[in-house]
């Protein structure tokens, strides 16, 4: 899938041929590019202002804030969001790795407080993603500085390469972010990668990718900016999602997600850009 430097149409090359060899082969990628400081402090106000406007949720992921309005979360949120979402230079290199027509679908933020943040379980993305083919790379940007201290992201290497969801089940622990995880015999956790990143670093994944993060046991706070976008040769099917998973779980109800052209055009043809919407966007 991946897109060669030369073939970049909508803007600069930023990743080296190297890279992009090391994402397909290892199924995530820390780029040399990061945030600039000017935009990371934004990051940091945006994130600060979700998490004081929305206590409620924090023991949740909270998804698509540049979209306010929208009726997934009914979350207190700003169209700010959209600046660092649609970020000409995270387009930039997500066009390199997904190709020129790109859907923005959502912008989360998983946020662990000091002193007892959730954990992540082992999962991949694509468990009940209604897109086919399922095709799709989330972005997760270090908000605060991010380590193994305080919870820093976990890669397995390579887990993508078979393009299989393997076997999730429910997790009852209530120590957790989300109540799913992948079946211990689907991965080996010896084989996790740490992923520390300074406050605007990032981590490029694909959806088969196998990921998770510990509890925030530390006394530092720590916030993670997931953007989630795939090719318009996939179809985002609104409405395949499990009426199940989607009455048990409010914030992944993917079928009130809207769709956002960020670059280039819809070349399925299927995608539904205007369901979704709010009328009015505050």
């Amino acid at each position: 899938m991946a897109i060669a430097e030369a073939q970049v149409k909508g803007g600069q090359a930023l990743l080296s041929e190297d890279e992009i060899a090391f994402y397909e082969r290892e199924g995530y990628l820390v780029p040399k590019w990061r945030f600039p400081p000017e935009d990371v402090a934004k990051m940091q106000r945006l994130a600060r202002k979700a998490v004081a406007e929305n206590p409620d949720k924090l023991n949740h992921p909270l998804v698509m804030l540049h979209v306010p309005g929208n009726k997934v979360q009914q979350i207190n949120t700003t169209k700010e969001w959209l600046d660092i979402a649609a970020h000409p230079r995270l387009l930039d290199i997500t066009e390199q790795l997904i190709g020129p027509d790109i859907v923005l679908w959502d912008c989360g933020l998983f946020y662990k407080k000091q002193g007892g943040g959730p954990a992540t379980p082992w999962h991949r993305d694509g468990t009940f993603w209604p897109i086919k083919p399922l095709v799709s790379i989330s972005v997760w940007i270090a908000v605060f500085d991010s380590f193994i201290e305080n919870a820093c992201m976990r890669m397995i290497p390579r887990s993508h390469a078979a393009k299989q969801i393997g076997k999730h089940s429910k997790d009852h622990k209530e120590d957790v972010i989300f109540q799913h995880q992948l079946d211990a015999n689907e991965f080996n956790e010896a084989d996790a990668v740490d992923l520390e990143m300074e406050a605007g670093e990032m981590v490029f994944f694909d959806a088969f990718t196998i990921h998770g993060a510990t509890r925030n046991l530390s006394d530092k706070e720590r916030a993670g900016c997931a953007m989630r976008f795939m090719p318009t040769t996939s179809h985002f099917d609104f409405d395949a999602m499990d009426p199940v998973h989607a009455k048990n779980s409010p914030g992944a109800a993917h079928h009130l997600r809207p769709l956002m052209l960020v670059r280039g055009i819809d070349r399925c043809g299927l995608n539904d850009f205007k369901r979704n919407h709010p009328t009015e966007a505050a």
